[in-house]
Order: C-alpha cells, then structure tokens, then sequence
C-alpha cells in the first residue's frame, strides 16, 4: 500500500513537470491547442508581389499614311510665258497651251542656225520660235483675265474673249503665238502676238 502511494506521487509529480515544459515552450493546456501549426506548418503559396517595370519610353511619331499630293513637276510657277494655244474650252473656262521659246535679233539668228534652218527664210520674221517640248499643259482661266488681240482696243469678258481665241486658233496655226500669264497656276492674262512677217 505504501508504495501504492509512492507510485502515485511520483506519476503526478512527473505529470506536472511535463506540464510546465509545455507551458514554458509556448503551449496552452487551457485552450487545448497544439503547438503553433504556423511555425511548423509548410510554406503556403507566395502572396502577389509587385513586379518593377522600366517607364513607358515615349512613343516615336510615325510618318502619316495619308496620301500627300504629288507636286506636278509640269507646273508652270507664276510668270509669262510664250505659248501656241492648242485647244479652248469656253464652258469649262480653260486653254490648253505649248509653252516655246522665242528669239528676237541676233539671237535669233544664232537660233536658226543652230535648228539648221535656212536664215532666208526666217530673217525677215519679227521673232524665231523653237518648239522643242511637245507637252501641252491645260490651265484653268481666271473670271477676270484680261485677253489681248492684235488690232482690237476692247478687252471682252471671259466667255466673248475664249470664244474669240478659239475662232483664231482652230485650226491651229503658227501664224500667232500667245504670252500667257499665270499667277497661282491660273491664266491671268492673254496677249495675241504674230509670229510671222506680216507682208
């Protein structure tokens, strides 16, 4: 009986040891927890982290896919011109022209011999034309030109005035040629000249 006793006293003496550790490692023998499973437990997936990125550099500019016009190497910039007309349209208010070159004096004797011409037969001419370019250019006329012919003091409106050129110029003859003025590739002006001796 006596070492009964001894047997129980020495279990509950052990029994609150072990307590105490536990209770000094963190343990809770009121909640009836276990250990921290955070501690122990296998590391979860990782959280969202922030991922640095370089700034944005700025855009460069990219070229426009639009058309942009062509500029006609035709064009004729502002100034006159000596020119044979080729054609008149009266509705559509336009002339299409064939631009020279004309040479007045020596110069154009030198021209003539130049094109192999006979002298003779051009010396007595008040100008010697050479048409080396075949291009026509066709050119608006503007509601105010002013349109010149030999031997007539009036100047007639648009309409009455390229009426009258077509007449002199269908069919189309050497006799006369035209200095043509054009301000913003529009015909201002038309001066009927001759080309030829008169007599």
């Amino acid at each position: 009986m006596r070492n009964l006793v001894m047997f129980i006293a020495a279990a509950l003496a052990l029994g609150l040891g072990v307590t105490g550790v536990y209770a000094f490692e963190g343990g809770s023998s009121s909640s009836g927890a276990g250990p921290d499973l955070a501690v122990i437990s296998a590391p979860t997936s990782p959280g969202p982290t922030s991922t640095a990125t370089a700034p944005a550099s700025p855009e460069t500019p990219r070229p426009s896919t639009s058309a942009q016009p062509t500029p006609d190497p035709t064009a004729l910039a502002d100034g006159t011109y000596p020119a044979f007309v080729r054609a008149v349209d009266v509705q559509r208010a336009t002339i299409t022209v064939d631009v020279v070159q004309v040479f007045v004096g020596g110069a154009a004797h030198q021209a003539a011999i130049e094109d192999g011409v006979a002298w003779g037969d051009v010396r007595f001419d008040p100008v010697y034309i050479r048409n080396e370019n075949p291009l026509l250019r066709t050119l608006p006329v503007a509601r105010e030109v002013k349109i010149k012919f030999i031997g007539v003091c009036m100047e007639p409106n648009r309409r009455v005035g390229l009426t009258e050129l077509r007449k002199e110029t269908i069919p189309f003859t050497t006799t006369f040629y035209y200095d043509v003025s054009v301000v913003g590739g529009t015909v201002e002006r038309i001066q009927q000249l001759i080309a030829i001796a008169a007599c």
